[in-house]
């Protein structure tokens, strides 16, 4: 819905995927999230323990929501402008829209009064994550061939022009200058580093920040579709809610922070005053000086490293409490044991319910997801925060809560530590553990194991399944993946979910696939479906797919899901360790040949 100078988008996708730094189209409107240092001063706080300790004790805030008709006066979020750089749909006149110009409304043309639409191109830099219009007076007059064209100034008589003669793809595209009649078709832009020759350099910021705010920046600037996928890849964390006792180190941390003297410190804990505000604040709030020092130290962003730190501890207590199911340890946590097979099914299914442990019914759940920053061009490229607040003010992130239902079960730990212990298995996992040390995205993933890839790739195979039984898209499902052996519990289960944020939970159709005998049937349908891939023989013998090769038998086929639904980004998937493949037996390769003998 739009209305002037104001748009609407869902609460859910503030976070991802239009969280900061994000582009969005809207009513022909191509619009830019600002940092939430733009963001209303009394946004609502959310709470969530586990999230919050594994953060560093930053607060967390939803951004504002809104009645279905807002007004001017409505608390919201600002959006830049992004492209800039709009052309006429009618005279196709090109030119740039000034920040002095910006109504908020739908621009219009100023030479026929037509729509005016964004610029399809943009540049990235490749190394620090900037972003920037292009300037077409620039490119185009970098073409021309005589000294007026090299003189030329005008900026109000560009047009972006379609080919006559019916050149298809980007040579058929020119930016076309009536005052000097330079032309300049859009073929050179496909060249990787096309921008270095005409002397375009990184701007070393975002487009909501001032000149001002640049730093240096010599990285290669880029030409890319603005509606690419690698204009924005945001850092999401998220936390099922479950009742836990709120640990000291997280009560101290918030009374640390809302102290008045907390600000100054943090600006500068290593200034010259720093040692005498430590004591300051440790004696009026009786706190220990280190915790004081602690958290003053750790106001800055969570880094790769310890952001896949933060996942793995959040896991380990998401499967303590599956391991107690309970309909009354809290209304945001509803979850209740139940059976896999029933003494009449089919001994196929009894043969598979060998393999499962348990099996739990989330009736309600609670899931808090928070942005902690976006990376653009790379997944090495350098993260940019989700603010841009001068040190010394508050610091949070963006989060959202929904709730929804799931299905939890686990596996028979004696048969997953048999299965993995085959060397065979161990030897094809490890390609790609070597594969995820050599990539650049190493820090942001943990270490790859034949359990966590054989139980990702089931998680896959069940999503796939459930979007035919549910009576929910694949896209609304998502998982969780249980698969540590570092501590003292070895887990090996799958958490699959939906969550909204739309509404106070969903309608049970999820739960309901997962009482006795539907999950079972559904497990074996998946198990079978995954035997086959319409790109066989050419997926299942694969060396390597996907992002560094970090697939093996995997494709979009037969186990690649939606991106809003894995949590890895849709790699280190293998079928072939679920149902076996050449020399290398699958977890469930005995299920499938009972299968087939039964039928």
């Amino acid at each position: 819905m739009t209305q002037d100078g104001l748009r609407t988008l869902r609460l859910s996708e503030t976070i991802a995927p239009f969280g900061v730094g994000a582009i969005v189209d809207i009513a022909g409107d191509s619009l830019m999230a600002t940092d939430i240092s733009w963001w209303p001063k009394n946004s609502p706080r959310l709470t969530c323990d586990r999230l919050e300790r594994e953060l560093r004790g930053r607060a967390l805030k939803s951004p504002p929501s809104v009645p279905s008709y807002p007004s001017k006066k409505t608390p919201g979020l600002t959006f830049q402008r992004f492209p800039s750089w709009l052309f006429c749909q009618n005279c196709r006149a090109l030119r740039q829209l000034n920040a002095g110009e910006e109504t908020g409304k739908s621009p219009r043309c100023a030479k026929c009064a037509g729509p005016r639409v964004p610029m399809r191109f943009i540049a990235l830099c490749d190394k620090g994550s900037h972003v920037q219009d292009i300037s077409w007076r620039w490119w185009a007059h970098r073409a021309a061939t005589v000294l007026a064209q090299q003189k030329c100034v005008d900026s109000e008589n560009l047009f972006f022009r379609t080919s006559e003669n019916g050149n298809e793809g980007l040579s058929g595209l020119s930016v076309h200058c009536k005052s000097c009649g330079v032309r300049r078709n859009f073929g050179e832009l496909s060249a990787k580093g096309a921008l270095k020759g005409d002397g375009i350099k990184c701007s070393g910021k975002q487009p909501w920040q001032s000149k001002f705010e640049a730093i240096d920046c010599d990285a290669t600037v880029q030409v890319v579709q603005r509606g690419a996928t690698n204009v924005h890849m945001a850092d999401v964390i998220s936390a099922i809610d479950i009742p836990e006792a709120k640990p000291m180190s997280l009560v101290h941390a918030e009374k640390v922070r809302n102290h008045g003297s907390f600000g100054a410190l943090s600006s500068d804990p290593d200034g010259p005053i720093s040692e005498y505000l430590r004591e300051l604040i440790a004696k009026e709030l009786d706190v220990p000086p280190e915790i004081v020092k602690a958290v003053a130290m750790s106001n800055d962003a969570i880094s790769d490293g310890n952001l896949a730190t933060a996942r793995s501890g959040l896991l380990d207590g998401e499967w303590a409490a599956f391991q107690t199911p309970s309909t009354a340890a809290s209304p945001d946590f509803i979850t209740e044991a139940t059976g896999f097979v029933r003494h009449s099914d089919a001994p196929v299914l009894q043969k598979l319910g060998d393999l499962i442990s348990s099996v739990v019914l989330v009736r309600r759940l609670r899931e808090v997801r928070a942005m902690t920053g976006f990376r653009r061009y790379s997944p090495d490229s350098n993260v940019i925060p989700v603010s841009f607040a001068p040190k010394g003010t508050e610091q949070w992130y963006p989060a959202m809560e929904s709730f929804g239902e799931g299905i939890f079960f686990s596996i028979a730990e004696a048969a997953m530590s048999n299965w993995e212990s085959a060397q065979s298995v161990q030897e094809r996992t490890s390609v790609l553990e070597r594969r995820r040390l050599d990539s650049h995205i190493a820090s942001r993933h943990n270490e790859v194991t034949p359990r966590s890839v054989m139980l990702h790739t089931l998680a896959h195979l069940i999503m796939r399944r459930l979007a035919f039984n549910s009576g929910y898209a694949s896209a609304a499902l998502r998982e969780r993946v249980y698969s540590s052996v570092a501590g003292a519990d070895r887990q090996a289960g799958i958490l699959i979910y939906t969550a909204s944020g739309d509404s106070e939970g969903t309608l049970g159709g999820l739960v309901r696939q997962g009482e006795p005998p539907r999950l079972a049937r559904m497990l074996l349908a998946a198990i079978e479906d995954s035997d086959w891939c319409s790109n066989d023989p050419v997926c299942r013998e694969s060396k390597g797919q996907g992002m560094n090769a970090l697939n093996l038998a995997a494709c979009h086929g037969c186990a690649l899901a939606p991106e809003t639904s894995c949590e890895n980004s849709n790699l280190f998937l293998d079928r072939s360790l679920v149902v076996g493949s050449d020399g290398t037996p699958g977890f469930f390769d005995s299920i499938l040949a009972a299968g087939r003998s039964a039928s």
